[in-house]
């Protein structure tokens, strides 16, 4: 089982790279530094499981503060709760896409470095 640290590390990971994404990349090409740190994290993984929880972890982060960056609507108590409500519930779709990215690059991993259990 990989450490907390680890975890927390791939977490504060997702946070920048959303913000570097956001402030001076802004647009559908963002999806491409995000594929590739995802593979990476599924590529250094341990194990396939691993590397499917990290992936889901960095895209999870990397959604919550990308959309959150983006927030430009009313400030109302009302609204925000509704944007954070939403924002929490659609990160899961950048959850499920990393952790996609992670367990290609960690089945990559074994089938051109040697066997992945």
């Amino acid at each position: 089982m990989e450490t907390l640290a680890k975890k927390s590390l791939i977490a504060i990971l997702g946070v920048l790279v959303s913000l570097i994404t956001y402030y001076f990349m802004y647009g559908w090409y963002d999806v491409f530094p995000w594929a590739v740190v995802a593979l990476i994290i599924g590529y250094t993984s341990k194990n396939r499981r691993n590397g499917i929880v990290n992936g889901a972890i960095f895209g999870y982060f990397l959604f919550l503060v990308y959309i959150f960056a983006g927030y430009k609507g009313k400030t109302d108590a009302g609204n925000m709760i509704k944007f954070i409500l939403f924002d929490m519930l659609f990160s899961l779709v950048g959850a499920v896409a990393c952790s996609i990215g992670a367990f290609i690059a960690n089945w990559l991993k074994g089938k051109f470095v040697g066997t992945v259990d």
